[in-house]
């Protein structure tokens, strides 16, 4: 036997008015509490507390999801384009400060202050090159070439500085230089390159290389490098006096700061705007 509930069936006919208690056949009731209200009462049933009485508007509920204090600031938005720019170029030099020739070193100088990576090689160079010249001085061969086998030290007759000579001294340089065979003979830069291992206390006699002079200066290291067979440590993270360091010798009547007889050549730099043919190269660590 099918039971009739009370809220049920056709014997269901209106409801009472929760508040008078009145009969109401078009009663107002609440879905979620189910309170009933008359006609009467319409006002008691748009108001009365319930969580889900209450109509909300289309977006109400999107605006409640949302706090403005966790919002994204407009700066990050709309960025400030100059104020990044001028950030980045900081950064980058304080990049730059802690790459060889730039980081302060605990090798002081004269006046007791500290010196550069690129100083320490500086004064080491110069030490290298003294050692060398004895051996340079027994050599039976100090005229060849503008400077002697390595490139410096001993002041050059006339003859040595005449056109011809130095003439000679390039087509030696080509003849004998080495270097990567991929490269277009239009593109080669030759050079002289003296370099210092870590168990020698001098420069090796000068060897004759070639390089593109398309080339960044740090590629040029790496592959003089690799032709003389040097440990390079430059591409690794390691501390700045263990890396490889670029000079060149000044050319004559060349201008330098401090009347030094050498140039650093930067590895950010570019070949074809660093070197010309029969530049003399010395590649050696600025440790001491």
């Amino acid at each position: 036997m099918t039971t009739i509930h009370e809220d049920e069936g056709m014997l269901d006919i209106g409801k009472h008015c929760r508040i008078c208690r009145e009969l109401d056949f078009l009663p107002f009731v609440c879905h979620k509490c189910r309170f009933t209200y008359c006609s009467k009462h319409r006002d008691d049933y748009n108001e009365h507390d319930c969580d889900g009485s209450k109509k909300k508007k289309p977006g109400d509920d999107k605006r409640e999801k949302y706090d403005i204090s966790k919002l994204p600031k407009a700066s990050s938005v709309f960025p400030d384009l100059p104020k990044i720019r001028k950030e980045a170029e900081i950064k980058y030099q304080m990049e730059q400060g802690r790459k060889i020739g730039n980081r302060l070193t605990k090798v002081l100088n004269e006046s007791d202050k500290p010196m550069t990576s690129i100083e320490v090689a500086m004064v080491r160079l110069k030490k290298l090159l003294k050692n060398s010249s004895d051996s340079m001085k027994k050599s039976n061969s100090v005229g060849k070439g503008s400077g002697g086998f390595f490139g410096f030290g001993v002041k050059s007759s006339s003859n040595t500085n005449s056109k011809s000579a130095k003439m000679i001294d390039m087509n030696s340089l080509r003849r004998n230089a080495k270097g990567d065979a991929k490269i277009a003979v239009i593109d080669r830069v030759y050079v002289w390159v003296s370099y210092n291992t870590d168990d020698e206390k001098s420069l090796t006699l000068r060897e004759a290389q070639f390089f593109s002079k398309k080339w960044p200066i740090g590629k040029m290291l790496d592959s003089s490098a690799k032709l003389s067979k040097i440990r390079n440590l430059n591409n690794q993270e390691v501390d700045s006096s263990l890396k490889l360091a670029m000079f060149r010798k000044a050319r004559d009547g060349e201008k330098i700061n401090d009347s030094e007889e050498f140039v650093y050549i930067p590895t950010s730099s570019r070949v074809e705007k660093e070197i010309m043919n029969g530049d003399q190269i010395y590649i050696l660590r600025g440790k001491q």
